[in-house]
This record gives structure tokens, sequence and C-alpha cells, in this order.
């Protein structure tokens, strides 16, 4: 029973080591973690009372948190992509991203970024 308990430990551990790793494959970091996981992500914010300011801040947290983790991984894993080019662009892709976020967190949180503002509605 242990051992079947560490196994799955050690299984979930390296499920979400092995992309910061880079030793998962490219397309498997963003079929799986960036567009699967973004789903099942923004799934979950469907339960999120959207009335209550600290479980979106929570939320927003959680997001912000989630994508920089796939960031990371995806920059990680481009080591597997053939084409220097290719992996060359989502390296620096994944960099302007990282450097971008912070940003975009801030006016999120300061109420700047929204979408009736985006869309010019007061």
């Amino acid at each position: 029973m242990r051992d079947a308990r560490m196994s799955e430990e050690s299984r979930l551990t390296r499920w979400i080591m092995d992309p910061l790793r880079g030793k998962t494959s490219f397309g498997s970091v963003l079929g799986w973690y960036g567009v699967v996981g973004s789903l099942v992500y923004s799934a979950l914010g469907l339960l999120i009372d959207v009335d209550s300011e600290r479980a979106m801040r929570v939320y927003a947290v959680g997001g912000l948190i989630f994508s920089v983790y796939v960031t990371i991984a995806t920059y990680r894993c481009a080591v597997s992509l053939r084409s220097s080019f290719v992996r060359n662009l989502v390296r620096v892709s994944a960099l302007l991203s990282l450097a971008l976020l912070p940003i975009l967190a801030y006016l999120a949180s300061s109420g700047v970024l929204t979408l009736t503002g985006l869309a010019g509605i007061e």
C-alpha cells in the first residue's frame, strides 16, 4: 500500500516537474498544459462567485501562477523542436510573455484593464 502511494506521489511530481525540466515534448506542453489546462482553469472560474472580491483575486493570482508555469515549461521544452528558427521564436515569445505578465496583472488588478474598458463602454 505504501509503495503504491509513493509511486503515485512521484508520478504526480514528475507530471508537474518534467515540463519545467524540459523533459516533456513541446507538443504535450502546448496541448495538455497550455490548451487543456487553460480550459480546465477557465471552467473552474465558472464556479467562482463573481461578487466576492477575495475569490476573484485568488482566481486571478492562480491564473497568473498557472500562466507563469506554462510559459516556463514552454520555454524549457522548446529544446525538443527541430527547427532552430521555431525554437528561438518560441523562446523569445515566452520571454516576452514573462516580461508582460506582471504588467498586465497590475493593469487588471488596478481596474485599468477591463473588458468594458477595452470595448470603449463607460
